[in-house]
């Protein structure tokens, strides 16, 4: 059976098209979360659950302000831009990879066996372009070699999705959608992800500025074509 990712910056509609495409499945499907937020996780080891809970209680002590916000409402961005690379120990940065790699082990392993079950995989978000960068030269060598390790297992060990589906927005748009992360952060996302999908055998692009039911029609025609093709 296949995998199909949707992906795309904050703000593209990810998951608001993969649950209208699972109301409608063009085929037997299940769906998989295959992004960094373990909280937005329908598959997690328990290390990654408790590790996310220990980052955010950390991020609220650190934000006095934020002392009865639910943790839910704390975005992975506030969370990432609060974190500190020169404070984190080579101990627990060996830790964290570790648990990064088995934690993508454990959900490609859920979604070999939903494949072995008949069903075709709709993954929301996908770990080979949530871990791309479009960092070049010192950027890039300024990089720890845990996250050094962690991007190239991805990109060389670990199994790829059959088809990509981009959807694709102007950053301005998305920000408006969303408003988490900057319009600067949201366009070098998009390149990111253009330049790892122009790697790919099937990497499509769908517009996502359109309205959500003609996106979501064109995403369920992308799928569909791309079963068809793959029947004969």
């Amino acid at each position: 059976m296949a995998t199909i990712a949707l992906i795309g910056a904050d703000g593209s509609g990810k998951t608001t098209i993969a649950r209208m495409i699972l109301d409608s499945p063009p085929v037997k499907m299940k769906y998989l979360y295959m992004g960094l937020n373990i909280e937005s996780s329908n598959y997690a080891l328990p290390t990654s659950r408790m590790i996310y809970y220990l980052k955010l209680l950390k991020y609220k002590r650190k934000n006095k302000n934020l002392k009865n916000t639910k943790l839910k409402n704390l975005s992975l961005h506030e969370l990432n831009d609060n974190r500190s690379v020169d404070n984190r120990s080579n101990l627990g940065a060996i830790a964290r990879l570790l648990n990064r790699l088995a934690e993508a082990w454990y959900r490609q392993l859920i979604s070999w066996i939903f494949q072995l079950r008949g069903y075709t995989v709709l993954y929301d978000r996908h770990y080979l372009f949530d871990s791309s960068s479009n960092q070049t030269g010192d950027d890039l060598k300024k990089q720890r070699l845990s996250t050094k390790i962690h991007i190239w297992m991805i990109n060389n060990m670990y199994s790829k999705p059959d088809l990509v589906i981009l959807l694709h927005a102007p950053a301005e748009i998305l920000f408006q959608r969303k408003g988490e992360a900057d319009i600067e952060y949201l366009e070098e996302r998009t390149k990111s992800f253009m330049m790892v999908g122009k790697r790919l055998n099937n990497f499509v692009v769908v517009d996502a500025t359109n309205p959500i039911d003609k996106v979501f029609d064109d995403t369920k025609n992308e799928i569909l074509k791309f079963i068809n093709f793959n029947k004969n």
